[in-house]
């Protein structure tokens, strides 16, 4: 009895396990120039995209020495390949020395899954997290309401 008990929570958990884990992303990091290197449409957006000079100059002002960013992105995705050029292009002009870290999310492996990065509640990519002395400031979640910009300095601005 007790024997045939161990051979079934055994069999359960072999079972469950892989259920248990398709839920866990694994995300990459990544350099900044692997992802303008990932093809020809990531290159052209960033030279595309020129901020508005006098935005930058207003933004930077904004800007503290206890920031950071993570920016979790797909190189698979259509919003990631819009959206994370331009914001690379908005550092760039800053010329801050801003910590970023580039995170490359792979697909999620069914519908069922909620999250790309669990530990971080990351449910769309690209998801842009801002930081301000350790402590999260706010989130551009996939595209930006107004737009790049001006999204990133209504969250600096906090």
């Amino acid at each position: 009895m007790k024997r045939n008990l161990f051979i079934a929570v055994a069999m359960g958990a072999v079972l469950l396990f892989p259920l248990v884990s398709v839920g866990r992303q694994a995300a990459e990091e990544i350099t900044r120039e692997k992802v303008l290197a990932n093809g020809q449409e990531w290159k052209d957006k960033y030279d595309k995209y020129e901020p508005p000079a006098d935005m930058l100059n207003d933004l930077k002002g904004m800007l503290g020495p206890s920031m950071k960013i993570d920016v979790y992105l797909g190189l698979w995705c259509p919003d990631s390949r819009n959206n994370v050029p331009p914001f690379i292009k908005i550092l760039d002009r800053l010329g801050a020395r801003i910590p970023v870290r580039y995170f490359d999310v792979p697909r999620k492996a069914s519908r069922d899954v909620k999250y790309y990065v669990e530990e971080m509640d990351v449910e769309k990519v690209p998801t842009f997290i801002v930081y301000r002395d350790g402590k999260e400031i706010g989130r551009i979640v996939e595209n930006p309401k107004a737009n790049m910009l001006v999204d990133f300095m209504d969250i600096v601005a906090k």
